[in-house]
């Protein structure tokens, strides 16, 4: 090849070549490769799902470069011991779950909100029970491992009510606990949505005599959250872009479900095959409500004093350290 050839051919590869950089630079981030997140979800309908099952259909995801992997389980026990083990990138969990999981060394923080209290209720048939004080010598199915079952425990303390003392806990998860009142072999069942519906359903004496949105703005004199995002520290370490590009995501889904609520529906039929109709009618009535939000700009302060009531109630022994909340 000659010289004048040689530097012709130099010239041309060197433009293309710069013609490509700005091309690459020009490309939108959605273009680049999503960032996994494996995410736990149960597989029955559930607060922690629903909303998972929404951003996966719609995209929203993807539309925020994020790959979403949820991960599926039948209990919630196995649900949070995937997250402290490891298996799993994050988790809604609810704050005094994260709280006790902190203190016992596992690295997550609450990285976003998820929802609130709303969804949490204990229903009953008992014309004899209006109130939890009034459940004293009475049972209830409730899911002892879950954080609803916390938020309960704690607002009973306030009562003068320690539930597996003065009350008989069977254990129960949200479907079970709906059966175990239907059978009558029970005097009061915790659940929380879309499970509460489905139980109001059941029966026109159902009354429902505790919420958890009440029952907390009582205890703290503000609104608390049932659910927060956990996330493993070593993903937020690894990934620190995934956080915002999380909420905007998450933020979507919720915007679709309030402005799309049927749409909502059929996606969550499908994908928990609930029954038509009652996704709907939680939100509807205000019973479910996804809000997600920063954990550490205006929320960080009533995460925090949720902890501290958890503490000051004697539900758990002490603060954890202010990582526990996450900061970019």
């Amino acid at each position: 090849m000659s010289r004048t050839k040689e530097r012709r051919f130099t010239a041309s590869t060197l433009l293309a070549a710069a013609g490509l950089a700005v091309v690459a630079l020009a490309m939108p981030a959605g273009s680049q490769e999503p960032i996994k997140v494996k995410i736990s979800r149960l597989g029955f309908p559930s607060l922690t799902t629903m909303m998972v099952d929404v951003v996966k259909d719609q995209g929203f995801d993807r539309k925020h470069g994020i790959d979403l992997q949820p991960q599926s389980f039948g209990v919630i026990s196995a649900y949070y011991a995937a997250l402290a083990t490891g298996e799993l990138d994050m988790a809604p969990a609810g704050p005094h779950v994260l709280q006790k999981m902190r203190l016992e060394g596992v690295p997550i923080r609450a990285a976003l909100t998820y929802a609130r209290l709303n969804a949490l209720a204990v229903i009953t048939a008992d014309a004899s029970v209006k109130s939890i004080a009034d459940l004293k010598g009475k049972s209830i199915a409730a899911d002892m491992g879950s954080s609803e079952y916390q938020i309960m425990a704690i607002y009973g303390r306030t009562q003068g009510v320690v539930f597996g003392k003065d009350v008989t806990v069977v254990q129960a998860g949200p479907p079970l606990a709906r059966s175990q009142l239907q059978a009558q072999r029970v005097d009061a069942a915790m659940t929380w949505e879309p499970s509460a519906t489905l139980t109001l359903r059941d029966n026109p004496q159902y009354r429902t005599i505790f919420s958890g949105d009440t029952a907390w703005k009582a205890i703290a004199k503000a609104d608390g959250w049932q659910l927060v995002l956990a996330v493993r520290e070593e993903f937020l370490k690894k990934s620190p872009d995934a956080i915002p590009r999380l909420l905007r995501m998450f933020q979507d889904g919720q915007r679709f479900i309030k402005s799309n609520t049927d749409e909502a529906d059929r996606i969550v039929v499908n994908t928990v095959k609930l029954p038509p109709g009652v996704f709907k009618e939680a939100v509807t009535s205000g019973r479910l409500v996804y809000d997600v939000l920063p954990a550490w700009e205006g929320e960080r302060a009533v995460i925090w004093d949720m902890f501290k009531v958890a503490v000051d109630s004697g539900y758990l022994p002490k603060l954890p350290d202010e990582a526990a909340i996450y900061k970019p």
